[in-house]
């Protein structure tokens, strides 16, 4: 064995370069894989033991002090699903805080931190400070996101409703906290904890009944009975009638469960751990084809010594053992470097995912994890290189000694050089091609394999960089540029005759947002009068109703009822039923994926009652929606307007928290596959070098310069990386879609629809042609240094 281990040793120090090549590859590749796999496995098991540790509620109820009657009280606590609430008291406010540089909206609770919880409890997120005077303990988010340290100032800033005054609350930070259900800007309501006497003064500075809220904690016997309580309840305050858009905040009750929260908070970075496992396999399967070539190529490069070896006795196992100890140390030490790696480049990927979840995820060494990942990457190294290296047994002393791999020594002469015509250097490449199919192949798999995942990061960087409208759509909402909640009780004809004559508006509809049950489970519907108006198409299969009684439903609500197009299903509003055809289904993360769309002539027959609340307003390109929306307010009084909301600037900033981790994710993939390209070309094209010594010293002493070798070497392998290029191109393009649709089905994404476009891919493409034969005459400039003679005789 000692013997076995100073073969594989010197085998490696021999090769050098290429060896210090296939470790950096393993590198790339066990950090990725290890990365991906502990987010997989951890990030999700630490939201879990954050469960365990803070009790959260199956679900809480929302409910404003104008509407929080002892009989809505009675009916919560006597329900026969709910096994435990608390209830406590808080101030709600729509506020405006400086975050890097701008004031951004916030849903901000103000919750008495001095109020004992048994169920949905808080902790401080690291160091805090003891309470002050208007002291203020906050998510933990504003510190990973807007920077604020402790003893900051946080300026509150938020506009009363009856006079539009703009008023302001000052606050110190004296800590940051974790809250499972009011820590991330995803999930609704931000909590702002505050001592009780911090508590005591906000209330008396707003001193209006309409901040009051009660938020009631409940356990229940199934999370899916959430819904059947929050028909209870809208049922005993009549608020049925009500548009969930349109709402007035003093009676919107809000209703959300743990398993959308878990779902909000946990999703992006599931998909972003998808993407790094996926693209770590597509790594290794690029280091396995380079240790397949490098075996078979030192086998023929070393064919004599390995016939030495045999003739004085070594054993074809022993000799395989030898390459397999090699290559099996170069993918332990790449691999142990990228595990280790691995574990400070994970607060890295942690801060970025707490900017849209909120949880600060601290990750210690998970030896489960990272040993299995270890190993599983040395166990196929194993498997590949006794393969590859397995001809070694099939090697016959004599033919070895004499320099023949096999009997079959001898190949083909394509392009015979005196009946070809041609460019004699392009003749030469051609015929290096043709000759070398084996190594074409293995270049062609390579390069389809990495331009594959670069593609994926280039129509991901364009989607959330360049061109946002289709991972806009992702939430499954109507897209336009602002919404005016009009008052139902009076007559909306004239206002909305206005609107549309007003400058730079191009379109106005209604689109309104209730609840029905379908086949018993209570969902969010969309209600429209004409769908062939909606600007925001999300129907991937079918249609939107068009006719009466028609329904679409979003795939993943579909899948729960196991219905399809063609099915009928029963909806229902309060006491009224009807049966409704399935004519499409749809996108959509609303409401975890449990949404449809209905006409607003079917649910009018639901719901009688029912008006029309929401205007959606569609501006020209380049109008400001913050100013549109002032000049609103002022041109109609509160009896007719209710609120008009700034849809732009509320997309923006919902969406930027993603837009930038996948934009982050697509250029991360984009510049290690230019880096793996890089290394690939090199640890090829020098091994090819060496091998070819005499046939370029050849080539040399009979007159042809270094740059005609350079450039026939060169052309050689651009042939086939051009081939792996397109081909990996166009299965990016091609499936792009597909993968994020399998990362994202959970969400409620069941056919994403992102931009591919075509003219970004070419230049992706075109420029990963151009940069690797540019890399290649670099790495083959190495000829130069090489006389003539040596070529010949080394």
């Amino acid at each position: 064995m000692n013997k076995i281990w100073m073969h594989a040793i010197a085998n490696i120090r021999k090769t050098k370069s290429a060896s210090t090549t296939l470790v950096i590859m393993f590198v790339i590749a066990a950090l990725l894989f290890n990365s991906g796999l502990l987010v997989v496995v951890n990030y999700g098991s630490f939201f879990n033991n954050l469960k365990d540790e803070l009790k959260p509620s199956s679900v809480y109820f929302a409910i404003p002090d104008k509407i929080y009657t002892d009989e809505v009280k009675t009916y919560i606590d006597e329900n026969e699903h709910v096994e435990q609430t608390q209830t406590n008291e808080v101030v709600v406010l729509d506020a405006n805080i400086l975050s890097k540089g701008e004031d951004k909206s916030f849903p901000i609770m103000f919750s008495n931190m001095d109020e004992k919880r048994e169920i949905s409890k808080w902790k401080f997120v690291g160091e805090h400070l003891s309470a002050e005077d208007m002291s203020v303990y906050v998510p933990d988010i504003f510190k990973a996101v807007s920077g604020y340290q402790l003893n900051d100032k946080i300026k509150i800033n938020y506009t009363d409703e009856e006079t539009k005054e703009v008023n302001a609350i000052t606050f110190t930070v004296k800590g940051y906290t974790e809250d499972i259900y009011f820590s991330s800007t995803d999930t609704g309501y931000l909590s702002f904890y505050l001592p009780q006497d911090t508590y005591n003064k906000v209330k008396a500075i707003l001193n209006k009944p309409e901040y009051l809220t009660h938020v009631v904690f409940a356990n229940l016997d199934n999370v899916k009975n959430a819904s059947s309580i929050e028909s209870g309840i809208r049922e005993i305050l009549n608020l049925n009638s009500a548009s969930l858009m349109a709402a007035d905040p003093s009676t919107m009750l809000v209703v959300i469960d743990l398993e959308l929260i878990e779902l909000s908070r946990c999703m992006m970075a599931s998909m972003i751990s998808a993407m790094m496992v996926m693209f770590a396999i597509i790594i290794v399967i690029v280091c396995l084809l380079v240790v397949r070539f490098r075996i078979v190529n030192s086998i023929e490069e070393d064919v004599m010594k390995i016939g030495s070896l045999k003739s004085v006795g070594y054993t074809s196992r022993q000799i395989i053992l030898s390459v397999m100890l090699q290559f099996l140390l170069i993918a332990g030490i790449g691999s142990f470097i990228g595990c280790a790696l691995s574990y400070p480049t994970l607060p890295a990927v942690a801060a970025v995912f707490e900017q849209q979840s909120g949880l600060k995820w601290e990750q210690g060494f998970d030896g489960g994890v990272t040993g299995s990942a270890f190993i599983i990457l040395l166990l196929i190294v194993i498997l590949i290189a006794y393969l590859a290296a397995h001809r070694i047994s099939k090697l016959n002393p004599i033919n070895a000694l004499r320099g023949e791999t096999s009997e079959r020594k001898y190949k083909r002469n394509h392009l015979q050089l005196e009946n070809t015509r041609g460019n004699l250097p392009l003749i030469l490449a051609l015929r290096t091609v043709l000759q070398g199919m084996k190594q074409n192949i293995m270049i062609i798999v390579i390069l389809i394999a990495v331009t594959f995942s670069g593609a994926f990061g280039v129509i991901m960087y364009y989607n959330t960089t360049i061109d946002t409208k289709a991972f806009e759509e992702v939430p499954g909402m109507e897209i336009c540029n602002a919404i005016a909640v009009l008052n139902p009780v009076m007559d909306q004809t004239e206002v909305v005759d206005t609107i549309k004559n007003m400058d730079n508006v191009r379109n106005v509809q209604y689109l309104e947002e209730v609840k029905i049950k379908v086949e018993g489970m209570e969902v969010a519907a969309y209600v429209m009068d004409d769908y062939s108006k909606k600007e925001t198409m999300l129907v991937y299969e079918g249609r939107y109703p068009q006719n009466n009684n028609e329904i679409s439903l979003a795939g993943i609500l579909a899948q729960r009822l196991e219905k399809t197009i063609g099915d009928t299903v029963t909806v229902r509003f309060g006491e009224n039923e009807e049966k409704f055809k399935v004519v499409g289904l749809s996108n959509g993360s609303q409401m975890g994926g449990l949404n449809s769309s209905i006409l607003a002539k079917d649910y009018v027959r639901l719901n009688p009652n029912f008006k029309h609340q929401s205007l959606y307003i569609y501006l020209d390109k380049g109008t400001d929606a913050a100013k549109f929306v002032t000049k609103l307010e002022s041109k109609f009084d509160k009896s007719m307007l209710l609120t008009a909301v700034d849809f732009d600037k509320g997309m923006a900033e919902g969406m930027a928290s993603y837009q930038k981790i996948v934009a982050a994710m697509g250029l991360a993939m984009l510049i290690i596959t230019l880096f793996v390209v890089t290394l690939v070309l090199y640890f090829v094209i020098s091994s090819s070098v060496i091998r070819k010594k005499r046939e370029l010293g050849i080539q040399k002493a009979i007159g042809f310069t270094t740059y005609q070798l350079m450039s026939q070497l060169s052309i050689s392998f651009t042939i086939p990386i051009m081939i792996g290029v397109v081909i990996g191109t166009l299965l990016g393009a091609s499936y792009t879609n597909s993968l994020m649709s399998l990362s994202m089905k959970g969400a409620g994404i069941m056919k994403a629809g992102f931009i591919v476009d075509p003219y970004w891919i070419i230049a992706f493409g075109a420029a990963t042609i151009v940069f690797s034969y540019l890399l290649s005459m670099l790495i083959t400039w190495r000829i130069r240094k090489i006389s003539a003679y040596a070529l010949v005789t080394e």
